[in-house]
């Protein structure tokens, strides 16, 4: 699979141009290293107080209960300042549990045992199981993304669209929380795998991770041309809530868009 090719064209589809110039300019918006992330969001590290305030508040432009609503029926008018509000809000939610398995992953991982080029029949189903894991896991970008590739096989351009920019949403929320770059800049994560996503949405490939802090994890990347060797990630909300299970790292010899397929770490 070529590497961002789908996410690429569907975004450029979805502003009515899909020249080479406007397929680098998305990809510039969500690879940027800027202080500034796509569409000018200001980077900031989640204000925990003021995220409760403004999820919480019924008079709020980013009240949670109808932003989520809007999120899941594929509202393409979400800005990305809804999109920092859904992901961090999602931490106070009481369907938030950062350890509770993803109920459609087995499925999809099933499906690429079989075979690398799943059939219309087996991408509706990868659709249908991609659903299942946001009722538990609604910002996971590597399900997001193999629901946009899914969509692009099936011929569903509509949702192909809406799940890309899903994708776009959520990586550009994560990105906005620090440079990444530094171990007092991470990027905030909900799951130790938004981390292995973000990682991989850029193209790289995670050679090793180490806990550098009580909070803070640093993914080493393989030898590449960006010259990145790693990125810190905050990871402090995993365990807000109490976990006493066994913690898995399996690893996956498939890619969608340059992304893992597969049972991977929570």
């Amino acid at each position: 699979m070529k590497k961002g090719l789908i996410i690429i064209a569907v975004l450029c589809a979805a502003t009515g141009r899909a020249s080479a110039q406007d397929a680098s300019a998305v990809r510039d918006s969500i690879v940027s290293h800027d202080s500034v992330t796509q569409e000018g969001i200001a980077m900031r590290v989640p204000d925990e107080e003021d995220v409760t305030v403004k999820t919480f508040s019924a008079d709020s432009p980013y009240y949670y209960p109808p932003m989520m609503l809007r999120y899941m029926a594929g509202d393409m008018s979400l800005t990305p300042e809804h999109y920092y509000y859904l992901y961090y809000g999602f931490a106070y939610d009481n369907n938030y549990d950062a350890h509770k398995e993803l109920p459609g992953e087995a499925a999809i991982y099933d499906i690429f045992a079989r075979t690398e080029h799943p059939t219309r029949a087996e991408a509706l189903a990868i659709i249908e199981a991609g659903k299942e894991n946001m009722l538990v896991d609604p910002f996971n970008p590597g399900n997001i993304n193999m629901m946009t590739w899914a969509y692009n096989i099936v011929g569903d351009t509509i949702n192909e669209i809406i799940s890309a920019r899903r994708f776009q949403g959520v990586v550009g929320a994560i990105t906005s929380s620090g440079t990444g770059q530094r171990e007092n800049s991470p990027w905030h994560i909900l799951r130790f795998s938004h981390a292995n996503d973000i990682v991989a949405a850029r193209g790289l490939k995670m050679v090793n991770r180490q806990i550098r802090t009580l909070d803070v994890e640093y993914i080493q990347v393989e030898k590449n041309r960006q010259r990145v060797r790693g990125y810190f990630f905050n990871f402090e909300r995993v365990y807000w809530k109490p976990y006493d299970g066994p913690r898995k790292q399996p690893k996956s010899n498939w890619e969608i868009n340059g992304m893992p397929v597969g049972r991977r770490s929570k």
